[in-house]
């Protein structure tokens, strides 16, 4: 089904497609924590030389990044469910990849299934933009925000998930845990192929060339909430990463750095299902620069004590900054892009925000490693600040002069 397709729908449609989106990502987002439990200790275990092991999490990230804009293309011209379902089959090849890995002892083939699972990922982030298509003008933010809220679910059920079937795969770790991410992959499949969209229409594709379409990308609007997307995703990883290990050099136990991990997910999870709502009051420019604010204010805590107070409220400030700062600018995306350009925008977007975040995920051991958790922390608030700033000034003159 085409973007455009999506406005002749009545609510019969949306009654229908939602909260089938809604389950679909509730199950399909169980992968994501599921990864990032395992990738690392599966590196580690295969890998040649011990500096390897977050090899495999690092090519993942990288599909996601190559193939953001292909997939949101795909979906463009032959639907959202056709393209989530690609990303299924994407996935159950990828964790059966990993299984054979663990088994033969193959290292490579580890790499080639956690790229395939990258891939998988890039389709699934999507999600959020098929919940905007089913709703009403309106409605778009909430349910952006609605189907961001299905994270906060899988962020505890994904590493439970973990728990119960770690032990699986007898003397060969993880096993179980790749064949889980198969389980998921099928079970998330099912309310996508209970979707009953209309047939993708070829009227109007050819209307906009593809060259032309890249002017959209230089709008201010959409480069502006891209790298709000991405400095948010960006910092939360760099930040939130090396938590468990700076409080474990300030002499907390890991039973509290869990806890403020747990809570830093329900600060990031939480608030979707208001996010919503408070963009509908106060607009998605102003949600996009209390977020920044806020992580801006996380970067500050982090850096100024390392008392246990201040590790949670930093975490809990990154978590709700990067709440607001990345559903402001997905539904600001929304807001300013045309139907028939969404795809190649929505697409540039996310592959910016899974490319700034591989690149923290890489530097983020190097930057803690020689300049400490102080200077870490304060690392991206020059950029936050400027950013916030930005949008505020734009956000001035749009309302002044009637285009914001």
């Amino acid at each position: 089904m085409g973007f455009s397709e999506v406005a002749g729908q009545g609510p019969a449609y949306r009654a229908r497609n939602f909260p089938l989106i809604l389950i679909a990502t509730a199950i399909l987002s169980m992968q994501m924590p599921i990864l990032i439990a395992i990738s690392a200790l599966a590196g580690s275990y295969l890998a040649p030389h011990p500096t390897m092991a977050t090899v495999p999490l690092a090519l993942q990230m990288f599909g996601n990044f190559l193939f953001a804009t292909p997939i949101s293309l795909f979906m463009g011209r032959f639907g959202r469910q056709k393209g989530i379902l690609l990303g299924v089959v994407l996935s159950i090849i990828g964790s059966l990849l990993c299984v054979y890995a663990l088994y033969a002892n193959q290292f490579v083939v580890l790499l080639a299934g956690h790229v395939l699972l990258g891939i998988a990922t890039a389709a699934y982030t999507f999600m959020r933009f098929a919940a905007s298509d089913s709703a009403s003008e309106r409605w778009k933010p909430m349910a952006i925000s609605l189907s961001m809220s299905m994270g906060l679910l899988s962020a505890f059920l994904g590493p439970s998930l973990v728990g119960v079937v770690k032990d699986f795969g007898g003397v060969i770790p993880f096993i179980g845990s790749y064949l889980a991410l198969a389980g998921v992959a099928v079970v998330g499949a099912l309310p996508v192929l209970g979707l009953r969209l209309p047939p993708a229409s070829k009227k109007g594709q050819q209307a906009t060339g593809f060259a032309e379409s890249l002017k959209v990308l230089r709008r201010p609007a959409v480069w502006s909430a891209t790298a709000c997307a991405g400095l948010s995703f960006g910092f939360m990883t760099m930040q939130m990463s090396p938590t468990p290990l700076a409080m474990e050099y300030c002499g907390f136990s890991v039973g509290q750095s869990s806890d403020v991990i747990r809570w830093h997910l329900v600060a990031m999870f939480g608030p979707s299902f208001v996010t919503g709502y408070i963009i509908r009051r106060i607009g998605t420019n102003t949600v996009m620069v209390l977020g920044l604010l806020m992580l801006s204010g996380a970067g500050v805590v982090g850096a100024f004590s390392s008392e246990l107070w201040a590790f949670y409220v930093a975490l809990i400030l990154l978590g709700i900054g990067w709440n607001f700062g990345f559903i402001g600018a997905s539904s600001r995306l929304v807001e300013v892009v045309a139907p028939q350009d969404a795809p190649l925008a929505q697409g540039a977007n996310d592959a910016v925000v899974a490319l700034v975040s591989a690149v923290c995920a890489l530097s983020t051991g190097i930057l803690f490693g020689t300049v400490g958790w102080a200077w870490l922390s304060l690392s991206a608030l020059p950029l936050l600040l400027v950013l916030a700033l930005w949008l505020v000034v734009s956000g001035v003159r749009g309302r002044q002069f009637g285009y914001a």
